[in-house]
């Protein structure tokens, strides 16, 4: 494009921009979790605005638009200079924790105070994520807790005669008792031999250890890239397991509906999403005291809580579930309700919300 071209491009936008204001949504290419929490927030947005959000990678040319960069990394590593002051900018910030020992999150951190300059508010998803950008100087008012959302018309609860063929398409003996892990917990995006500290997959070995001769039947299912270190964990404790790589993130809604229980075991989160998707499949979850279960989970009545680390009283948990079908109904059924007021669509209203709150629609 011409220097003329593009001068006459900005200056049209700049026209256009000063009676049209609309949102943009940073997201990444991937086809993984970011890229549906744009669809669906994005989704919800055009039917509340009567107008198009578009979900874009590269907002540094916009002027006098909404931009909402639900993926930080463009944001920390981008151009950050490129973007007028005309626009009013939206940061998401689902988890991180400042002794993380990762060098990208460590950066991020570091250029926190100087980058926050030019961002209205920061998203966070949970209580804790708000705590900790609190501690490192960022204004409560500063700050917007929305929740991380679910599909409730995809993720959903199966009858026991679903639930029975999907078991036997995959394999999966019908007297298993099955218990889900769905989460990136290696280094990298290889095989995932290291394990990656803050999603607590050592933990969660430590868990099946100890709950291993509990039920002859024990059998734990594996979705997501990177599952080495747990897969080799499961071999060594003599746990039996079936991981499946998905191409698509969608896919991964049966691997739900045919499981017991999911555990997370997690040190440090911003959802993780899995709550969500196991509660709106009808699958009763226990988990640490972190991320969106600290703010969700009613102990006992939605689900069960425990301390980071306390995989003795994890385990009491999940066998107290694994021995009591009408606990593990009752746990259930609080998980459905709950999820009721976390659908995606609900959601993409509260950030409807904020952006009315702030004067930008």
């Amino acid at each position: 494009m011409s220097a003329a071209r593009r001068l006459f491009s900005v200056l049209q936008q700049e026209v256009r921009g000063r009676w049209r204001r609309q949102v943009h949504y940073v997201s990444d290419s991937s086809n993984w979790s970011f890229k549906w929490d744009a669809h669906y927030i994005a989704q919800g947005l055009e039917r509340r605005l009567g107008d198009r959000v578009p979900i874009i990678t590269a907002p540094w040319s916009l002027r006098h638009q909404v931009i909402l960069f639900g993926n930080r990394a463009p944001f920390f590593f981008g151009p950050r200079e490129r973007l007028h002051r005309s626009n009013a900018i939206f940061l998401t910030w689902f988890h991180g924790e400042p002794d993380s020992p990762e060098p990208t999150m460590q950066r991020m951190f570091a250029q926190l105070p100087d980058a926050l300059d030019r961002v209205r508010k920061v998203i966070v998803s949970c209580t804790a994520s708000r705590r900790v950008l609190m501690e490192r100087g960022v204004p409560g008012e500063r700050i917007e807790l929305i929740p991380l959302g679910v599909d409730l018309a995809r993720f959903r609860p199966v009858e026991p005669e679903e639930r029975a063929r999907l078991r036997e398409q995959w394999g999966i003996p019908a007297e298993a008792f099955c218990i889900g892990s769905f989460q990136k917990d290696g280094q990298g995006w290889g095989d995932g031999e290291e394990a990656k500290p803050v999603k607590g997959p050592d933990l969660f070995l430590e868990l099946m250890e100890r709950i291993r001769s509990v039920h002859p039947g024990l059998l734990v299912v594996l979705t997501g890239p990177a599952r080495g270190y747990v897969k080799r964990g499961l071999e060594r404790l003599g746990i039996p397991y079936r991981h499946h790589f998905l191409e698509d993130y969608q896919q991964i809604v049966p691997f739900y509906q045919m499981l017991d229980l999911y555990a997370i075991t997690s040190r440090a989160e911003g959802g993780p999403k899995a709550l969500m998707e196991s509660w709106a499949c009808g699958v009763p979850v226990v988990s640490s005291r972190m991320g969106m279960p600290a703010d969700w989970i009613l102990d006992g009545q939605n689900g069960f809580l425990s301390g980071i680390g306390e995989v003795e009283r994890m385990a009491e948990q999940v066998v107290a579930l694994m021995r009591d079908e009408t606990l593990r109904e009752r746990v259930r059924v609080g998980g459905l309700e709950t999820v009721q007021g976390l659908d995606w669509d609900r959601v993409a209203g509260q950030y409807h919300a904020l952006f009315r709150e702030c004067g930008v629609v």
